[in-house]
């Protein structure tokens, strides 16, 4: 048993946590989804029902999710669930056109300029500059890093700082958060959510993408969420912590924002009377 485990079940006596042994990330065959030992799916694990509270917003703006378990387990249906589980056949310091295929599964909108783009100048981004490392260890220069590489590809065309960062991710996904520009700048960062719906400004800006990073980062590594962010990754213990926060966050975000059905089909217009 991991001595978080040992030491909860021995403070509270109302845990009953039932966990796989992984010490580490065990990634699966390239292009595949990342299975368990034995090809178990790590999704099967499960707690105790119990709310667990996570705060959001940076101690700026923060909001107080207190279903964050009951959540992550629902984002196991949601599609992102996909895009968190595939293991990229492509280099993790070299961006490349396929990459921008997963994104779709995180409701990205790349078109032809993204994969031309993509061709044009991902030769010289520098990723292999970037520390392979959580977030929440990265210190001030690294995460200016972050954020000025995302702001980077985000000026090229077809890009914003949304799709950036959902394409990065998979380069970093414990250091590079995903920066939906709904979610995360349009509710998460925006005081008038949710009485008014999220805003869906694009982002470009490179002191907004460290905000974001900021604020994610605090988040993160605030003492009040430590217990509820460990008893998470018990849940989801391949998630890195970023992961854990963007699936808690999206369902939170779409539990109180559903998406807006589709407007109804315009009725056909009448036949024309037949002529004389």
């Amino acid at each position: 048993m991991h001595p978080f485990d040992a030491a909860l079940r021995t403070t509270t006596g109302r845990w009953r946590l039932v966990v796989l042994s992984l010490e580490r990330r065990v990634w699966g065959d390239c292009g595949h989804t990342a299975r368990g030992p034995d090809g178990l799916d790590w999704a099967a694990q499960d707690v105790d029902h119990r709310p667990m509270d996570l705060i959001v917003g940076a101690g700026r703006l923060d909001r107080r999710i207190s279903d964050a378990e009951e959540l992550l387990v629902a984002y196991r249906e949601d599609t992102g669930t996909r895009y968190l589980d595939h293991v990229p056949c492509t280099p993790p310091d070299v961006l490349v056109p396929e990459d921008l295929s997963v994104t779709i599964l995180i409701n990205s909108r790349v078109g032809p300029a993204a994969f031309m783009a993509v061709e044009d100048h991902a030769h010289d981004l520098a990723l292999a500059a970037l520390p392979d490392k959580p977030l929440e260890e990265a210190d001030e220069a690294q995460r200016q890093r972050v954020a000025e590489l995302i702001a980077e590809v985000a000026k090229w065309p077809g890009f914003a700082a949304s799709v950036a960062s959902k394409v990065l991710h998979k380069k970093r996904p414990a250091l590079i958060p995903i920066l939906d520009n709904q979610a995360i700048f349009g509710a998460y960062m925006n005081p008038g959510w949710p009485e008014r719906r999220s805003l869906m400004d694009s982002v470009y800006a490179v002191a907004r993408i460290r905000e974001a990073i900021d604020w994610i980062a605090f988040d993160v590594t605030r003492p009040q969420n430590e217990l509820t962010l460990g008893l998470l990754a018990n849940v989801e213990p391949t998630r890195t912590r970023i992961d854990l926060f963007d699936m808690v966050w999206w369902m939170y975000f779409r539990k109180l924002e559903p998406v807006r059905p589709p407007l109804p089909a315009a009725p056909p217009l009448p036949a024309a009377p037949p002529s004389a």
